[in-house]
């Protein structure tokens, strides 16, 4: 893979670090059939082409780096559950180029389940270059709220990766955008945004957890509901 004139890691799972040069033609060994079926291959491909349109291919080319399930990525500390979920949710979107959302962390218990409002964000665009639009929109007192399960303390990685995904729910949603597959493939789309934005370690790695053989260490609210398998 050396000699590219142009690369940037996107994705982890079975390789931790991917190099991609063209869209069209290098990101198709990433999605190999010989690795997943072509018709997946294919969904995933058209996906990733989607989101370099419309969700800043810029920024992706420029600015995204894999994010490692390490102290280095997530060096914050906390004594407090809240404070250490809001930290992790700076980090997540810091990286991810979307620190201008107005989005506000609560506790669960606080969390309102409806239909978040639609704010004036221009989703092609991803770092500072949209803060004023965002502070326009707290001004108001519109936030866009996500939670966390207290049981994900256990598992950061399972934390980190449901984070992500809801931060990209937002950032689709925003966009009014329907997905290459619909409306209802919206929680699978969010996930693999979540990706595209970095965050392809932590997806894969929390897809699945093994029960092992203790009932009583085993805590199913501390794994994350994955679209993706």
């Amino acid at each position: 893979m050396e000699g590219f004139d142009k690369y940037v890691t996107i994705c982890g799972g079975l390789s931790p670090t991917i190099h991609i040069y063209t869209v069209n033609h290098i990101m198709l060994a990433i999605f190999s059939p010989k690795l997943i079926d072509k018709y997946s291959a294919d969904s995933l491909l058209a996906h990733f082409q989607w989101f370099l349109q419309n969700f800043d291919g810029e920024y992706f080319y420029r600015y995204t780096d894999l994010v490692y399930p390490t102290r280095a990525s997530f060096p914050d500390q906390a004594s407090k559950e809240l404070d250490m979920a809001k930290s992790l949710c700076s980090r997540i979107m810091k990286y991810s180029g979307l620190s201008h959302l107005p989005i506000k962390l609560v506790p669960p218990q606080e969390l309102i389940h409806e239909m978040p409002p639609v704010l004036n964000i221009d989703v092609a665009k991803r770092g500072s270059l949209q803060f004023s639009q965002s502070r326009a929109a707290v001004s108001t007192h519109q936030h866009l709220e996500i939670s966390y399960s207290g049981a994900m303390m256990k598992k950061p990685m399972d934390l980190v990766a449901t984070m992500s995904k809801h931060i990209a729910q937002h950032y689709l949603f925003q966009s009014q955008l329907i997905p290459p597959l619909g409306m209802e493939s919206f929680d699978a789309t969010s996930e693999l945004l979540a990706v595209f934005m970095g965050f392809g370690i932590m997806i894969a790695n929390s897809a699945y957890t093994f029960r092992g053989s203790c009932a009583r260490c085993y805590d199913p609210r501390a794994n994350r509901n994955a679209a993706l398998s």
